[in-house]
């Protein structure tokens, strides 16, 4: 496809053994509506203008992806793959995402989501692509709260195959690091720094969004 890349992408990363809260698995926890935690970050992401919208899977991939569904917003086409290296760490879980982008010439970047930030609103999501999309001359737009970083972060395409070549467990902090000095800052809340990896928040998560 010609022209300008317009699109945003959003790749839902949902591989982990999620082992911290054994034997419950949080992104199947749910929340005080009975909505499960993979579906209530769906709802926001979703609702937003990334597109497309990619989930990875991994462990126990049936049952996430059937707990996904009811997030989806109607009207929205969700894609599901499963990452065959995902026990390799979150690394691999991100290149099989960013693996399954590589036809699309229309998306300018990838807003990378995390399944156990249910927290992350649509409105951020929003500001972080409107931000991008201004300046698609960055390497990519990150929220913050008080001089510190957080989730989900928008990366440049070119910064693809640095993303692909990741290893290990640690993600995209190192590529962070090394090119924060030239990325957007967006401000946002406390929720760009919350996760639900214990049975403790699983327990304040199950007590959460009793509106709905």
């Amino acid at each position: 496809m010609s022209g300008t890349p317009s699109r945003i992408a959003a790749i839902v990363l949902a591989a982990g053994t999620s082992s911290r809260t054994a034997p419950l698995h949080k992104l199947l926890a749910p929340d005080a509506t009975g909505l499960p935690m993979i579906a209530r970050t769906l709802r926001a992401v979703t609702a937003s203008r990334a597109d497309p919208v990619t989930v990875v899977l991994g462990h126990r991939a049936g049952e996430i992806h059937e707990a996904a569904l009811p997030g989806v917003q109607a009207g929205r086409t969700v894609s599901f793959i499963t990452a065959p290296d995902y026990v390799a760490g979150l690394s691999q879980t991100l290149a099989a995402g960013i693996q399954a982008l590589g036809p699309r010439h229309d998306v300018a970047g990838a807003l990378i989501c995390l399944g156990d930030m249910p927290l992350i609103g649509t409105d951020l999501i929003n500001r972080l692509i409107a931000a991008f999309m201004a300046r698609p001359d960055r390497p990519g737009a990150l929220p913050m709260l008080g001089g510190r970083w957080g989730n989900p972060i928008i990366w440049n395409r070119a910064l693809f195959p640095a993303l692909m070549a990741l290893r290990g467990d640690q993600g995209a902090r190192g590529l962070v690091l090394q090119h924060q000095s030239a990325m957007l800052r967006i401000p946002a809340g406390p929720e760009i720094t919350q996760d639900f990896d214990t049975p403790a928040r699983l327990a304040e998560f199950a007590r959460l969004f009793t509106g709905g």
